[in-house]
């Protein structure tokens, strides 16, 4: 897991792309519902 601290959020790398989350806690909890639903 990947990402940087901006003025509008945190910036976390997905399947290769950066999305903007609110929080670093964010975007942790949406990488733990992929791979939730990956291993599914």
């Amino acid at each position: 897991m990947r990402g940087y601290f901006t003025g509008t959020g945190f910036y976390g790398l997905v399947d290769g792309q950066y999305m903007l989350f609110s929080g670093e806690a964010e975007y942790y909890e949406y990488i733990a519902e992929e791979n939730e639903t990956e291993a599914s």
